[in-house]
């Protein structure tokens, strides 16, 4: 699989993660995946492994999706792993389809030391340009109703409520929607 390139801001390194740097988080060579990272892992990191094994999955059954796939969100000039964003698959899967809208859906974390400091803003502007440079033609966020940081950071990116669901796993979400220029 190729090298996909990192999305560089300011401050952020997005660094795509792929199916060799998951596993190797999965099976615990934690020093083969810092190596390759280019910086240590985290214990917020180390700990998720439901999006460790689900992303490499997805990654396996679909090499494709490898640009849309999760990334690393490093502080460049600390070289520290402060978070992931990511896709949550290729544009226009069947689910939003089914909703009525065309587009991607994205996901993210800050780990608690780095949040309110404009991470999680600059990351998602980051990845919303790369997505319209894809020709994507909307972004969507599902946030919990309780999540009002998050809530707040969609408001502020142009996002407005589109629908609900449930979610197996979180249960009742908001979905937002932003087309994309």
């Amino acid at each position: 699989m190729p090298a996909v390139p990192d999305l560089i801001t300011p401050r952020l390194r997005l660094v795509a993660l792929d199916p060799r740097f998951l596993q190797w988080c999965m099976a615990a060579h934690h020093q083969c995946a810092a190596d390759w990272l280019g910086c240590a892992l985290p214990a917020e990191w180390l700990e998720n492994w439901t999006l460790m094994a689900l992303r490499h999955r997805d990654l396996t059954l679909n090499p494709a999706y490898a640009p849309w796939g999760l990334r690393a969100i490093i502080l460049a000039e600390q070289g520290e792993m402060i978070g992931q964003i990511g896709f949550h698959t290729p544009p226009n899967p069947p689910y939003l389809q089914a909703l009525g809208t065309d587009g991607i859906e994205l996901g993210y974390e800050v780990y608690p030391d780095w949040r309110r400091q404009g991470v999680a803003s600059e990351a998602l502007q980051s990845m919303l340009a790369f997505a319209s440079s894809q020709g994507v033609g909307h972004a969507i966020l599902s946030i919990s109703p309780d999540n009002l940081p998050s809530t707040r950071l969609a408001m502020r990116h142009g996002f407005s409520r589109f629908g609900e669901q449930i979610d197996d796993e979180d249960g009742l979400e908001i979905i937002y929607r932003r087309p994309l220029p």
